[in-house]
């Protein structure tokens, strides 16, 4: 987590005592350990990106913003605030700064596995699976056991419909870093955004096997389930595209139905006009319906 700094060691125990408190995600511990050394050496470099990656690990974004920010007008090369900043910028879904950042640090630590494993991130984060299949797979090369790599393949895999190993490796992993749970969501909304739903479902569920008491998870799986149950196929249109979906979908009717009045017999036009006045109605009805009854 921390990288090595020219600040000599007189913080050596306070540093080590928030990196373990952080290690065991005791967030507001961790704060109070930085806040004290920081009100005896406010200028201390690493006290100050733990401050920031405490900010980001539990979402406040702005202010672990501000703190990257802060390090990096002092200390441009700092790996691990620039790092960071990449995380910061998937997180508020900034792809593009993100993938520079990541693409600068790439040339100047070509071996490094997290790296990899970060820009990986940021293509299933923009839904370039197969992208970030090879950036995990090259940093695998660099170092094998690298979890974050295993991840983005695991993640890839779901996706892509596999489960089993992929799946387990996905929950053990995020237990290890449940920092990492934000920006998996994202790629599940992200999934559903392009019309894939099911693999969003595939994803969800797994991260809900991983922290079955969340209910935000919660009710995003109840959401997809409901979304990609069979009696919402007829109203595809307007789950994929929404309101466009819905004028598009109504236009088309209409204009069908004026097209056929006249052309075909009169039983046959009003039985046409009837299920579509009902698929009208049961696109209005059935949305509120089902999520009491799914």
């Amino acid at each position: 987590m921390s990288e090595p700094t020219d600040q000599g060691d007189e913080f050596a125990a306070l540093l080590h005592e928030a990196e373990a408190l952080l290690e065991r995600r005791r967030y507001a511990q961790a704060r109070n350990v930085v806040a004290r050394g920081l009100a005896r050496q406010p200028d201390h470099l690493q006290l100050q990106y733990l401050g920031a990656f405490i900010e980001y690990a539990q979402g406040r974004l702005d202010s672990a913003q501000q703190g990257v920010q802060a390090i990096l007008a002092r200390a441009p090369t700092h790996f691990g605030a620039r790092t960071l900043a990449a995380h910061v910028h998937v997180a508020r879904r900034e792809f593009r700064e993100a993938e520079a950042v990541l693409i600068d640090l790439l040339r100047e630590y070509p071996e490094a596995a997290g790296l990899y494993a970060d820009y990986a991130e940021v293509m299933l984060s923009t839904l370039n699976i197969d992208k970030a299949v090879a950036l995990a797979r090259e940093g695998l090369r660099h170092q094998p056991d690298h979890p974050a790599c295993l991840q983005a393949i695991a993640v890839a895999e779901l996706i892509e419909g596999r489960t089993g190993a992929e799946a387990e490796n996905l929950a053990r992993l995020l237990r290890l870093h449940p920092e990492r749970l934000g920006t998996l969501t994202t790629l599940v909304i992200a999934l559903d955004d392009r019309g894939d739903s099911r693999g969003a479902l595939r994803l969800a569920r797994e991260l809900l096997r991983s922290q079955p008491d969340n209910p935000a998870l919660v009710e995003l799986v109840r959401a997809l389930n409901r979304q990609t149950h069979w009696s919402m196929l007829p109203l595809y249109p307007m789950q994929r595209w929404g309101w466009g979906g819905a004028i598009a979908v109504t236009i088309a009717g209409m204009a069908g139905l004026r097209l056929l009045d006249g052309r075909v017999p009169p039983d046959v036009y009003a039985t046409i006009s009837v299920v579509w006045l009902l698929y009208v109605i049961y696109s209005w009805v059935w949305p509120p319906l089902s999520r009491r009854f799914i």
